[in-house]
């Protein structure tokens, strides 16, 4: 869930950066890309609030109503707000790209039951997912918008979690005994009270408002990890309620995720103000790693604006229990040649990574995107509408050292930031899709799935708008970059679709001998938004328009989408899901549009999701 945030100018920026104190800086070297770059952070602490067992079936089932609801449209919380939109015909306004796959004529029809049934033989496992509806996101009482992704996958089962649902499936698709439950259940949170015991919230029945989940499979301990954001009188959400943003983490306590789970709650507000936005999970085989956009009040930090990344002790969180801190650092950011008239680089989405195998060094990585100010050309990524000519270029990568040693009475972590060089991007414009031109979101310049380590190189991507020969369409770039030597071994590249077509929300996962399975959305003027995967091999590229998962059934939200003055644009996404089982196939789960019912229990949010399988290698 996200909203948008007014740009922070650049002299409060300075004029902020100057007060806090900064520590924890590295420099790249004189001699490589971004050099003259320094990184910056502060240390933090999330409390641990309290930690409990939970077993997700034996609750009650939450009950759908059809009573009139908040009928919201959240928009997407962003550091600075909306990007400016730009002309599709206008080849200037992005990159150009070196990579376009053109649509066949079978690809762009709409997909027939036979072509699905044939899409479904490419695939090991292609089942149905969740659902838009009143029950499954039953917050707002008529469903939501975006639905998020989690998907966790072990070769016995299928762990998914959307806004505001969680369910366990077997690899053949069969909804396990007593699921799907509703976060609530899962998580085990109670409804919302105020100081003196009486129900907040009333409009929204005192349910707590949890959002954004994630999922991961651990196969180095067989373990399932769930995550989600908790935000009451913050966001935008239930004022009358007391503040507070809090993280539920879970993992389960066998390896079926059908049993019993460990919850841990940890508050992410350091000072009561500023609330987590973008739930993000990462693991490796010491911690558990988390990190969240804050919002804030525009006199606090950098003018309303943070991120912050925190460690936990996995082995006691598997085991059920406390006695450790969650040691961290916020305000991250970037200071380069560009900084002192363009302001310094605020750090967002500091995305930690699944580590898959234990390689890539001791501590953690995690991975940001410079989505502007860049700290070595001044450039916005063309968020202003400066187009190619102020693309950024670059992401970051970040190294927790020492995580968890300080429980066990050693020093406390490190943060350090390595500039790792990228082809040139710029905000992506809003999709078409046959109801409406440039009415669906193509998100924004954040890594949205976790990226994920394995054989000592991470793996992500991102969407930026690209000039494909005859217009700017939406995108992706992707990243693979070398831990051992992240500022000059690393490699990027474009992946885009001819025509007006957009791809867009990818998600990542490489197999053993470093092939890569992409997860990704399409939709066009001429294809209702379907979800699709593809395979490169190696250091290749991506070719083609890979292989459907699900096709769209009609167009998102028509009743909506392009209406209005400016035309509305539908949220999408906020991120699809990708996870390895630890024994050879790699699982995801996309979104696609499916059949519009205007009436309950869907109420015009035509989302759906499929989840599917390939084999490895």
């Amino acid at each position: 869930m996200e909203t948008h945030r007014r740009f922070v100018a650049a002299t409060a920026i300075s004029a902020m950066a100057a007060l806090v104190g900064l520590t924890s800086a590295t420099t790249a070297s004189a001699a490589a890309p971004g050099a003259g770059v320094t990184f910056s952070s502060q240390p933090a602490v999330a409390q641990l609030v309290a930690h409990y067992t939970v077993s997700p079936t034996a609750g009650a089932h939450a009950a759908a109503t059809q009573a009139a609801g908040d009928d919201r449209q959240l928009p997407r919380l962003s550091k600075r707000g909306q990007a400016a939109h730009r002309s599709a015909a206008d080849l200037s306004a992005a990159p150009a790209s070196d990579n376009v796959s053109a649509d066949t004529p079978a690809d762009t029809a709409t997909a027939s039951p036979d072509s699905q049934a044939a899409a479904a033989a490419r695939a090991s496992a292609s089942f149905i997912g969740e659902q838009s509806s009143a029950t499954t996101c039953h917050y707002f009482l008529v469903g939501c918008n975006p639905p998020d992704m989690a998907v966790a996958a072990s070769p016995r089962f299928v762990l998914q979690g959307v806004n505001t649902q969680f369910e366990v499936l077997d690899t053949a698709g069969n909804v396990q005994p007593g699921w799907p439950v509703s976060a609530q259940q899962f998580f085990g949170v109670p409804n919302q009270t105020k100081p003196d015991g009486t129900p907040c919230d009333v409009a929204h029945l005192s349910q707590p408002f949890l959002s954004d989940p994630r999922a991961l499979y651990d196969p180095g301990s067989r373990r399932f990890w769930a995550a989600s954001l908790q935000a009451e009188n913050a966001l935008g959400i239930a004022p009358d309620c007391p503040f507070k943003s809090v993280y539920y983490i879970a993992v389960s306590r066998t390896s079926d995720p059908r049993g019993d789970w460990n919850v841990y709650e940890f508050n992410m507000s350091l000072d009561g103000q500023f609330a987590a936005d973008f739930t993000q999970i990462g693991v490796n085989r010491d911690g558990v790693f988390f990190s969240a956009n804050m919002f804030g009040p525009s006199t606090g930090t950098n003018g309303g604006f943070y991120a912050e990344v925190f460690e936990a002790n996995k082995a006691r969180m598997e085991r059920g229990l406390g006695g450790f801190t969650a040691d961290g650092f916020f305000n991250l950011q970037a200071q380069g040649p560009a900084s002192a008239t363009a302001g310094p680089f605020i750090a967002d989405t500091v995305q930690p990574a699944l580590n898959v195998d234990g390689s890539g060094g001791p501590g953690q990585a995690f991975l940001d995107t410079i989505d502007g100010p860049d700290p070595v050309t001044g450039h916005f990524c063309g968020f202003f509408g400066g187009g190619a000519a102020d693309a950024c270029s670059g992401a970051i990568l970040w190294r927790m050292s020492n995580p968890i040693g300080h429980d066990l009475g050693g020093p406390a972590p490190t943060l350090t930031g390595t500039f790792v060089p990228s082809k040139p991007f710029v905000f992506p414009d809003p999709a078409n899709q046959p109801a409406c031109s440039a009415c669906v979101d193509a998100s924004d310049l954040r890594i949205s799935a976790t990226p994920v380590v394995r054989d000592g190189v991470m793996y992500g991507a991102w969407e930026t708008d690209l000039n494909n020969g005859t217009q700017i369409v939406p995108a992706v770039e992707w990243a693979q970059v070398d831990l051992r030597r992240p500022a000059t071994a690393s490699q990027t590249g474009y992946y885009s679709l001819a025509g007006d077509a957009t791809a867009s929300f990818p998600a990542v996962m490489p197999d053993a001998h470093g092939n890569v399975v992409m997860l990704f959305d399409r939709m066009s003027s001429a294809v209702f938004p379907e979800t699709r995967f593809i395979v490169k091999h190696g250091n290749a590229n991506f070719h083609g328009v890979g292989t459907l998962l699900k096709a769209g059934e009609t167009s998102y939200r028509p009743q909506l989408c392009g209406t209005g003055t400016p035309p509305t644009v539908c949220r999408w996404g906020d991120f699809s899901a990708i996870s390895f089982d630890g024994q050879g196939s790699i699982w995801f789960a996309g979104q696609y549009a499916n059949a519009l019912n205007l009436g309950p229990p869907q109420n015009g949010r035509n989302w759906g999701t499929w989840i599917g399988a390939v084999r490895a290698s």
